[in-house]
């Protein structure tokens, strides 16, 4: 074998070694980000499962300041209007606490259907709805009372006990915010980590 045919072997020799490296890199680099990918999987379930236990309870506590203030005391006060009980409170009033109430429930039940970004819409419209007569009951009490001598050391605080009826209602806002704030923190989470995953995905070694 002459001098050009023993380097010509020897350059391929070298050449298959190269290629057989290079597949073997691969294979290692491969094997190494399914190993992270399986053990971040396993991280992602993990916290999946504690952000699900979160909003579950979240979203039960948000029917207590619903059913208290808006079903419970938003429905008594809606009768009593409607009946003409509240002597001198406008009907209006009373439809405001029923679209208030009723848009509350609406994103109470979008809640557990885990539809953040609506639930938030309608429990903030509602809340508005619902506080724009709540407010002007207890304005149009507080009137009466500076207006009207009473005795009644409980008929004096009427409209701090007013107060005590509506305003837990903005709890439940809040926690509407809360919901949607946890998701669209999930949300921005995803996409870093969907990036990093493509970032750090194994490339082919072109190979000549």
């Amino acid at each position: 074998m002459s001098k050009k045919d023993r380097l010509k072997a020897q350059s391929e020799k070298q050449l298959i070694l190269k290629k057989e490296l290079e597949r073997q890199e691969l294979a290692e680099r491969e094997e190494a980000f399914a190993g992270s990918s399986k053990a971040g999987e396993k991280l992602r379930r993990k916290a999946r499962k504690g952000d699900n236990i979160i909003t579950l309870i979240l979203k039960l506590l948000m029917i207590l300041p619903f059913g208290y203030s808006a079903f419970y005391y938003g429905g008594i006060f809606i009768v009593g209007i409607a009946t003409g009980e509240m002597v001198g409170m406008p009907k209006r009033i009373a439809v405001f606490l029923g679209i208030g109430a009723a848009l509350c429930l609406a994103g109470l039940f979008l809640a557990f259907f885990s539809r953040y970004i609506l639930q938030f819409a309608f429990v903030a419209a509602g809340t508005v709805s619902f506080m724009y007569s709540a407010e002007y009951i207890i304005s149009e009490t507080q009137k009466k009372l500076e207006l009207n001598y009473v005795s009644d050391a409980e008929l004096q605080k009427l409209d701090k006990t007013y107060m005590t009826y509506f305003y837990p209602l903005i709890i439940m806002t809040v926690i509407s915010a809360a919901l949607l704030a946890i998701y669209i923190v999930k949300r921005i989470r995803k996409k870093r980590a969907e990036q990093r995953e493509k970032d750090n995905a194994p490339v082919k070694s072109i190979i000549d």
